[in-house]
């Protein structure tokens, strides 16, 4: 109490307050000064642009491409068959043809599912992270997939058995609250936040696993999340690199380099994207008027 008041007369926030030999001295009638309240983070310009292109409709631009690379390549990380097209017609036309090969129902919930979480951390880029936006997004990713009406697990909230992934044991479900509260705080009180932080983040929440379903999406989630609100360009894994990018989550104490290489890979990726998308914005723009394609 007496730190924050001292703050206060500091701040100039206790009208007639004095400092008098290193002593703060207050009035005896001072009012508690009211909460400031917090300004809002400036967003991100390329969370701008991204929420420019969604609203309008602006087709094989940079929004288009992550919504379908990033829902084909970590759904296939976590086993999902779809292919590329066929997310590229879920996602632009609402449905999907099957070919010779029958799809899974879960495969196409998963795929609407993971096209509305993108364009949730698109809208709350620059939120901080918590427990209930941990826990919503993963209600996002789960509802309404046959695991879920099966009652197997219930989206957003944390596993209640014991698992292990391989020779791995996973955090107990009695502990999983207190592991994440210690995560999320250590994290969102770092003065500073680069990819370090983040895969670092990343691969704490997959030890943890704190849900029954859904871990390696929801992380990759907030990764890409955590990219946009730093100003860090973001990635999207390729699900060919999956053996280095699990193998770099259980080295990662050992040997980051093995985690860093296959997201840097795909960083330049996503760097190259967003310079053509530059490349071809600048050549609209400045198409001469009696310019006709052949």
């Amino acid at each position: 109490m007496d730190q924050m008041i001292r703050r206060h007369c500091r701040n100039g926030r206790i009208p007639g307050s004095v400092q008098k030999d290193g002593v703060w001295y207050v009035p005896a009638d001072a009012q508690k000064p009211a909460k400031l309240k917090a300004e809002a983070p400036e967003i991100p310009k390329l969370v701008k642009q991204l929420k420019r292109q969604r609203t309008k409709k602006i087709y094989h631009g940079l929004y288009d491409y992550i919504q379908i690379n990033f829902c084909y390549s970590s759904n296939r990380l976590a086993s999902n068959r779809l292919m590329l097209t066929q997310v590229e017609e879920v996602y632009k036309k609402g449905k999907v043809s099957t070919g010779f090969e029958p799809i899974k129902v879960d495969d196409l919930i998963e795929a609407y599912n993971h096209i509305a979480c993108v364009s949730h951390i698109i809208d709350t880029a620059t939120a901080r992270i918590s427990q209930s936006y941990i826990r919503k997004l993963h209600t996002m990713l789960s509802y309404g997939t046959l695991a879920e009406r099966k009652l197997q697990f219930h989206p957003g909230e944390y596993r209640r058995d014991s698992c292990t992934i391989g020779k791995t044991k996973t955090t107990p479900p009695k502990n999983i609250n207190s592991q994440m509260n210690a995560l999320i705080a250590e994290y969102e009180s770092l003065d500073k936040v680069e990819l370090a932080q983040i895969l670092d983040f990343h691969v704490r929440f997959e030890r943890i696993r704190p849900f029954t379903d859904g871990n390696g999406r929801l992380g990759r989630l907030l990764m890409f999340k955590e990219c946009l609100r730093h100003e860090i360009t973001p990635f999207i894994l390729d699900d060919k690199r999956r053996t280095e990018y699990l193998k770099g989550i259980r080295e990662w104490d050992m040997d980051k380099t093995t985690l860093f290489t296959p997201c840097l890979e795909a960083q330049a990726r996503f760097q190259a994207q967003i310079d053509l998308q530059k490349l071809q914005e600048y050549a609209q723009r400045y198409k001469p008027s009696d310019y006709k394609e052949d």
